[in-house]
């Protein structure tokens, strides 16, 4: 069931258009993400969804209810509306019991109750109520954000890049942490991140925005394995994008024939094949497998260290010269790392996505 509805949301600063003919739906508590290159309006659409911006055209609708449609909108504070914004921004001459309870009536009946409940939901021990902001650690006050956002009980939860200040392991114990604590509480809720590995391990809808327009919306598998178009390929990782001749179930490209999802379309094509779906193995360039007109053969040419995961770039051979295509990236273990100017087999693996267009 939808929850939240997105239609034709429009935003123009001055000349420039931020945001142009949005449409999205989300299900009810479901986790999207919404990412994009820097000015691609993405933190724009979540203001304009919490109340802080007003869209110059277009309607959002939150379980039935019409929050805002062309310039006429429902205040901020009266859409039950969470946000936890990229810092936090937690009063710092508040304790952490005021800050979680600051969106809180006072004389609320239960309100220490929820406050102390709210520390328990985020995993905060208890004897932190006391202390400011300062005292506490990166993580720790994303928590209490969190919490606060949280204690007033919201519709739906904004999340805004949260986790782009904290390093690379606090951030994705966080991001796990807060994903399957709001999985439990079943919030509706959408992340805001520039980070694509962010988006495709933490929502279960993902939505890719482009100079102000949606490019692309599904889960993060169909994005990933089936992007609309290379530029969307590549901004959610590593991709091997190579001209191909379509045939009935496969694509004779670089690598030779390889399987792909070929549907009734046949001639010139854009095939992608993602870095993970590519094998190395050891050949002898005396092998008459590793022969020129072997295209499934190929010579390292690079190898980037990056522990569990590292780059090896290897160039095909074909029959004219070793190097008159790019070098292909592929992902490789580093226990069995290729030394450069080795030669290699290349196997296929899965089957090769087709472009559209």
């Amino acid at each position: 069931m939808t929850f939240l509805t997105i239609q034709g949301i429009g935003k123009r600063y001055g000349g420039m258009a931020a945001l142009d003919g949005i449409d999205l739906a989300v299900p009810a508590g479901a986790r999207m993400a919404i990412v994009g290159r820097s000015g691609s309006g993405k933190t724009t659409l979540l203001r304009i969804v919490a109340g802080f911006e007003t869209a110059d055209s277009g309607r959002v609708t939150l379980d039935g209810q019409v929050l805002a449609e062309g310039a006429s909108a429902v205040p901020a504070h009266r859409r039950g509306i969470g946000y936890v914004p990229q810092d936090g921004a937690l009063f710092p001459h508040l304790s952490v019991a005021d800050n979680i309870a600051f969106g809180l009536e006072r004389g609320l009946p239960g309100r220490d109750a929820r406050v102390l409940d709210m520390m328990d939901m985020v995993e905060l021990d208890r004897r932190m109520l006391g202390r400011r902001p300062h005292e506490l650690s990166g993580g720790q006050q994303q928590r209490v954000a969190l919490a606060r956002a949280l204690a007033r009980q919201p519709r739906l939860m904004l999340l805004d890049e949260p986790f782009s200040a904290l390093d690379t392991g606090l951030r994705e114990t966080m991001r796990k942490a807060v994903a399957d604590l709001l999985r439990a509480a079943g919030v509706t809720t959408i992340l805001v991140t520039h980070d694509q590995n962010e988006a495709l391990s933490f929502a279960d809808h993902v939505a890719v925005l482009r100079q102000g327009r949606l490019a692309q919306a599904g889960t993060p598998q169909e994005l990933y394995h089936r992007p609309c178009d290379r530029d969307t390929a590549a901004f959610l990782g590593d991709a091997i994008v190579l001209p191909a001749e379509l045939g009935d179930g496969w694509a004779a490209c670089g690598l030779g024939r390889v399987a792909a999802d070929t549907g009734s379309r046949r001639g010139r094509a854009e095939i992608m094949l993602r870095p993970e779906q590519l094998r190395l193995a050891p050949a002898s360039p005396a092998d008459p497998a590793a022969s020129p007109e072997a295209a499934c053969h190929g010579r390292v040419t690079a190898v980037e260290f990056g522990g569990a995961v590292c780059k090896v770039a290897v160039s095909l051979l074909n029959g004219h010269a070793q190097d008159s295509q790019p070098a292909l990236t592929v992902h490789s273990s580093s226990l069995d790392l290729p030394a450069i100017n080795t030669h290699v087999r290349i196997t296929v693996s899965g089957k090769a996505h087709v472009f559209a267009t």
